[in-house]
Order: structure tokens, then sequence, then C-alpha cells
């Protein structure tokens, strides 16, 4: 890649964000200074570059260890290929590990309740900051958390098979 290209992929989280306007009054600091900056400030993404948030992550709370997917992918990030609505990301997902367990909580809420309402469960539970707080200790690896993404994956498969999709 050429210096400029270099140079036009490392900048345009930044420029992508300033065109896509700041994020809402009241939106999680976590989630517009580290989220927003790829996914957007409306969780939308950008296909093929940054996958999107909006419509998505609501269904993964369907299955059991849908938490902690979430919990684990905002602590210790994520590496490698993944498909979101048909299309593929290659790419990197940096922690988020160096804001608060509060603050990881709200700003997931954040993108559950704001972007994925109507894909939660009926019995859906906020994630707490003591779920932030007792994963901490695990450590996983980016590449052990897509693992976890791909295991997710299967159970949501086969909870769609047998009807149990919410």
């Amino acid at each position: 890649m050429t210096r400029l290209g270099r140079f036009v992929v490392a900048g345009l989280p930044a420029l992508v964000l300033a065109l896509g306007g700041a994020a809402r009054a009241g939106t999680p600091p976590a989630f517009s200074q580290r989220c927003a900056v790829c996914h957007q400030p409306n969780a939308t993404g950008i296909p093929g570059i940054y996958p999107p948030l909006a419509g998505t992550v609501g269904r993964y709370l369907r299955v059991s260890q849908g938490r902690s997917y979430l919990v684990h992918l905002l602590l210790f990030g994520m590496n490698g290929p993944i498909l979101s609505q048909g299309t593929r990301y290659e790419g990197l997902m940096p922690s988020a590990s160096d804001f608060s367990n509060e603050e990881l909580a709200a700003a997931i809420n954040y993108v559950l309740e704001e972007f994925n309402a109507r894909q939660l469960p009926r019995d859906f539970k906020p994630i707490t900051a003591a779920e932030f707080q007792a994963a901490r200790g695990t450590n996983l690896t980016q590449a052990e958390v897509l693992r976890e993404r791909e295991q997710l994956f299967s159970a949501l498969e086969k909870t769609a098979r047998n009807g149990n999709g919410r």
C-alpha cells in the first residue's frame, strides 16, 4: 500500500465521523468516542469496511452466550474475517477495556436499546457493569473472541431452526 493509501485508511474513521455528524446529546461517551468512530453515530457502519451495529447485535441476546460475547468483544476486541448482513468484513476491532465497566455497560446498552430494540428478547435485561468486571479477568485473545462469535452464530442458527427465535 502506498503512503497516501495508508494515510487515507488511517484517517478514514475521523473523516467519516466528521461527515456523519456528532452523536446525540446523552450518548454514552464510550459509544461516541470509540464505537461511533468506525460504526458511525447511527450505528449503520460503512459497508465493506466497518460492520453495522444497528439491527444486528440485538439478536445475539436470544441465546445464553450472547451476553458474554458482547462483553468479551468490548473488553478484548476481535481480529479476523466476519460476515454481517451478507457482507464480509476483514479487520480488527480494538479493545475498549480502557473505559470503565460502567461506561462499557452504558455503551452496549445504548446500542442494544437505541438501535436494536426490535430484536431484543422479551425478557431482555440490560448488561451490567458487574458483568464487565467479572469478565475482565478472563483475558481472552482476539482470536478467542472470534471463535466465540462463530459458536454464537451456530447457536443462533440452531435456535432459528428450532423456531425459538424470540
